[in-house]
């Protein structure tokens, strides 16, 4: 029997829920070319460094008590669950700030100021505040607020960053950002606060910290996994900036970023719509949605994946310029990794749904120290960073693929047509990449990378059509 194709509800919320991390990517990547030009790869460097930490900082305020209050369907409970979020966020942004008062001594040693480290305290508190928000409106189902708030971040904060750059001092690529994030906060709350779906309720103190202990598991199993999480993804920036250089650090920070593009935009659409569907309706049920998804994801990628390790560095040259030589390089390193993170950074949430916060804590911790003591190792041995990168992916390529393993045992679904859409991604991967080689004799490198690009984007043209027709 054929399985049943997803159903209308799915295919609207994926359109809301994707809609507005699609359209700020789009804005960011027409922007690169631009900004590139305009700020060198070590206002980069710095950007990321304290990208990194407000980011970090940041998703933690919360203790991850948000992710309680999206499965939380008794609207009383969840009222007051918010409350206690928003104060927790509050409380710890005042506490970091103090120490980050106190840590200036430290902090101008490495020539970190007390504008950027002003700046980063801001950033990392709208972070937290954001999370909140957009924790409630997840619950709520609205995932086009969502979608609007991230497109109103890509929005203000290059436009900033555009409008900083005459100045020439590369602070303005934080400045911007955190203004971004301060616009996309203030959407967030204003959205909650005109939630029609169930309203707050007054504060209730007693209430309150009852909410919060009846949702511990998530302080005990889902903040350590995120803080695992996020050691995965910006430690390495800070291992490359100890034994490198702030351009190397600039140049290994948006080859992350540019590869991790398409992970964000699936982490955005999908993460939120089928939590919400896996505790509304039950994990088990979302196996067939899930096989498509993958299948059309693996289909996707697989020309991109054969575009950058052919000619990675020939099209970021094109595209970025020339003194950002290298990064092409690295991103051919990580792209396969990247590609399978796109499939599994939302699968956590599906065993938060189960209650299986410990097995996400398992799979995170082996990523994580895998990963980050790989790149820590091969560069504290005086290697050089490609040579880290690449260990660093093979050990990310093993995690993600044990996590997909695990994943589908866990929901009891069937790997046989995720095996089989591997095999169709793979032979198609090989047959772009046998084209491009062919084409490399007759033709110059900059002639077949354009080729290249038109033929990876026909590719995923016809394949995202062809999903919209399931997803109807």
């Amino acid at each position: 029997m054929a399985s049943p194709k997803p159903s209308n509800r799915l295919g609207r919320s994926l359109i809301a829920a994707g809609f507005g991390p699609l359209a700020s990517q789009a804005f960011a990547i027409a922007l690169l070319p631009v900004l590139f030009r305009l700020y060198a790869p070590a206002d980069f460097g710095i950007w990321a460094a304290i990208q990194a930490a407000a980011v970090t900082a940041g998703s933690l305020l919360s203790f991850r008590f948000d992710l309680g209050l999206v499965i939380e369907r008794d609207s009383v409970a969840a009222s007051d669950l918010f409350f206690a979020i928003v104060c927790v966020v509050c409380a710890v942004a005042l506490v970091l700030g103090f120490l980050l008062v106190l840590s200036m001594g430290s902090l101008r040693e490495f020539g970190i100021g007390p504008l950027p480290a002003a700046l980063g305290w801001g950033w990392l508190a709208l972070v937290g505040l954001g999370v909140a928000c957009q924790a409630w409106l997840m619950r709520e189902g609205a995932f086009a607020q969502i979608s609007t708030g991230a497109v109103l971040n890509a929005i203000v904060a290059n436009l900033v960053q555009l409008g900083g750059a005459v100045s020439g001092d590369g602070v303005w690529l934080v400045i911007g950002s955190v203004v971004g994030q301060a616009a996309a906060t203030l959407f967030y709350a204003r959205s909650v606060r005109h939630s029609a779906g169930a309203p707050l309720r007054p504060v209730n103190t007693r209430a309150m910290f009852a909410a919060l202990a009846s949702n511990r598991r998530f302080l005990q199993f889902s903040l350590p996994f995120t803080v695992l999480s996020l050691l995965r993804e910006r430690a390495p920036i800070f291992i490359a900036g100890a034994f490198g250089t702030a351009a190397q650090v600039g140049l290994y920070s948006q080859a992350w970023r540019l590869t991790h593009l398409p992970s964000a935009f699936t982490s955005a659409a999908l993460r939120p719509v089928f939590f919400h569907r896996a505790a509304t309706e039950g994990l088990a049920a979302q196996g067939p949605a899930i096989d498509r998804i993958m299948r059309w994801l693996l289909v996707v990628s697989s020309p991109w994946i054969a575009l950058l390790v052919f000619g990675g560095d020939t099209l970021f040259e094109i595209v970025l310029g020339p003194r950002w030589q290298g990064v092409g390089g690295l991103s051919a390193i990580l792209v396969v990794p990247a590609s399978l993170f796109m499939m599994t950074n939302w699968m956590d949430r599906l065993l938060d749904s189960i209650g299986r916060q410990d097995l996400n804590l398992k799979l995170e911790a082996v990523a994580a120290i895998s990963s980050v003591g790989c790149l820590w190792v091969v560069l504290a041995s005086g290697r050089s960073l490609p040579e880290a990168v690449a260990l660093q992916s093979v050990a990310l390529t093993l995690s993600y693929l044990a996590v997909l393993w695990i994943c589908y045992g866990a929901a009891g679904w069937p790997t046989a047509r995720l095996l089989k859409s591997f095999a169709v991604a793979g032979i198609l991967g090989a047959a772009v990449s046998a084209v491009l080689t062919v084409l490399a004799r007759f033709l110059e490198p900059v002639a077949v990378i354009a080729l290249g690009v038109l033929l990876a984007g026909m590719i995923s043209a016809f394949a995202l059509l062809m999903a919209r027709r399931e997803l109807r």
